[in-house]
């Protein structure tokens, strides 16, 4: 082996070592520092130690693991999901959500619950309630009653607590808390990430984007508030007169009630919506305040939004998310159509360079560096350039990162069937073909290019298209689709204009 070819295999190490570094960046640091994303521990301290809080009855140390809370709470429905609701706090033991797979259980830790109110006293169901209404009595005499109220159309359910002193007296009720967390139950092929994808996230009045909270972090206003992950959300939109700024653990918080003032015989009222289940776009939406900006499309949102709309206008003309994808695909291949033809005007002048750039490799093929001072010369004196093909590639990344993070947060896609084997596009393809074709494609693709002059660029280029299918193999199937049918569509053009390119160079 002579040092040329030493120095080229060095190069493709290189080349090859840059690569997965600059992959390793971008989803290592890069993408996490953008969206951070907090662990869940296995066992939350209390969210709020800190806070004074009365003493917690000595429930038997059977009730107090999850298996045995389960057994011992009451089971209701809420909307589309069966629900188990806890004597401590009147929590939610457990809520069994429809989903369009399988039910799923948005519960991750029945002992905590969510939406507990009270955690120190004991509820028991009122059946001559008509509504589903749990009450307590506190030490000091005063009465509280917690009712789940359904929501129905543009109105969310809400929790509705009230306090009744029943003596003459009046009676000071200092702060109590009402919580989410820890944790947020999610659909199977979710849970390897959705501890580190659980967050608290808040929405500002009149901002247009949601803040992720780390815990200790201070929440002092906000027109909502949310555990969340992936494809869940847990909301509440107190009012901020009656509660403290928020408090923000490691995937839970608490809301604080302002201590009240209960007249003789008098009562209060806390009217808290909140909002528990799928952030399915249409349903978020549809209240008004913003819950949809918690579906995270990512560093390129303002893009990733437009599509999504896009996508969903051609899903409702279509009837299917898969070939939505693919028209959608067509259509952005047509904006960016000028760019591609701009690429391929570009490789065609590099193919009409290749003898001259043969010569010069056969003449100085023992200095590279005297080959590439010539190579760069003769691109100067012909008006090419070898990187221009790259500029279409560089053009799209924001609409391919911003279309991956749609693909991949949009509930909408959970559960989709495209065709044949594809029944869930939110998935990966169980049989890998997609990707697998995908790389052919980009193979295929590559050798209508021209090749590289230096051959550590030529077999760097090779390995791009195992690369891609590696990188793809776990990817969703509705995101190789877009990009097998990208792939597909610049082949034909290739294809198509290649002899009339030539012929003009």
């Amino acid at each position: 082996m002579n040092e040329t070819d030493k120095s080229s295999d060095k190069n493709l190490w290189i080349a090859i070592a840059l690569m997965v570094a600059v992959l390793g960046l971008w989803y290592g640091y890069i993408e996490p520092k953008v969206n951070p994303r907090k662990p869940i521990p296995a066992s939350a301290a209390p969210i709020s130690s800190a806070l004074p809080r009365a003493a917690a009855p000595s429930y038997p140390a059977s009730v107090t693991d999850a298996k045995a809370m389960l057994e011992s709470s009451d089971a209701a429905t809420l909307g589309i999901a069966s629900a188990r609701i806890s004597s401590r706090g009147a929590a939610l033991a457990a809520y069994n959500f429809q989903g369009p797979i399988s039910r799923v259980e948005l519960v991750a830790d029945p002992a905590s619950g969510l939406l507990s109110t009270f955690s120190d006293l004991s509820f028991t169901r009122d059946s001559k309630a008509k509504g589903l209404v749990y009450t307590a009595m506190r030490s000091d005499g005063v009465r509280l009653t917690k009712e789940f109220v359904p929501g129905e159309g543009a109105v969310l359910p809400r929790l509705v607590i009230v306090a009744t002193n029943p003596s003459r007296t009046p009676v000071v009720m200092g702060g109590w808390e009402l919580t989410l967390g820890p944790g947020l139950g999610t659909v199977e092929s979710a849970l390897k990430e959705n501890a580190k994808e659980t967050r608290v996230i808040t929405l500002a009045p009149q901002a247009k984007h949601i803040e992720t909270r780390k815990p200790g972090q201070p929440v002092p206003s906000f027109s909502w508030i949310a555990l969340e992950n992936r494809y869940f959300l847990a909301a509440l939109v107190p009012s901020p007169e009656h509660f403290e700024p928020a408090t923000v653990a490691l995937g839970a918080l608490a809301l604080t009630a302002k201590p009240v003032t209960l007249a003789p015989k008098g009562s209060f009222t806390w009217d808290i919506p909140y909002y528990l289940g799928a952030k399915g776009h249409a349903d978020l939406q549809r209240y008004g305040i913003g819950l949809e900006r918690s579906i995270d499309y990512g560093i390129f949102r303002d893009i990733g939004r437009p599509i999504f709309a896009a996508l969903s206008a051609l899903h409702t003309r279509i009837g299917n998310w898969g070939w939505a994808i693919i028209v959608l695909t067509l259509g952005l291949q047509l904006i960016l159509s000028p760019l591609t033809l701009y690429s391929l005007k570009a490789a065609a002048a590099m193919r009409g360079l290749q003898p001259e750039i043969a010569k010069l490799q056969a003449k100085h093929k023992d200095d590279p560096t005297r080959l590439n001072t010539e190579m760069m010369a003769l691109y100067k004196s012909r008006g090419a350039n070898p990187l221009s093909g790259c500029l279409p590639m560089l053009m799209q990344m924001p609409i391919f990162v911003a279309l991956y993070n749609v693909l991949r947060a949009s509930w909408e896609l959970h559960g989709s069937t495209w065709a044949l084997w594809i029944h869930d596009l939110s998935a990966k393809d169980p049989f890998y073909v997609l990707p697998v074709v995908m790389g052919g494609l980009m193979f295929a693709q590559s050798k209508l290019n021209p090749p590289a002059g230096d051959p550590a660029q030529q077999q760097m280029m090779m390995f791009m298209p195992l690369i891609f299918t590696v990188m793809f193999a776990q990817a969703s199937s509705g995101l190789v689709l877009y990009w097998l049918t990208n792939s597909l569509v610049s082949t034909l053009m290739q294809l198509a204009l290649r002899d009339r390119l030539d012929t003009k160079n």
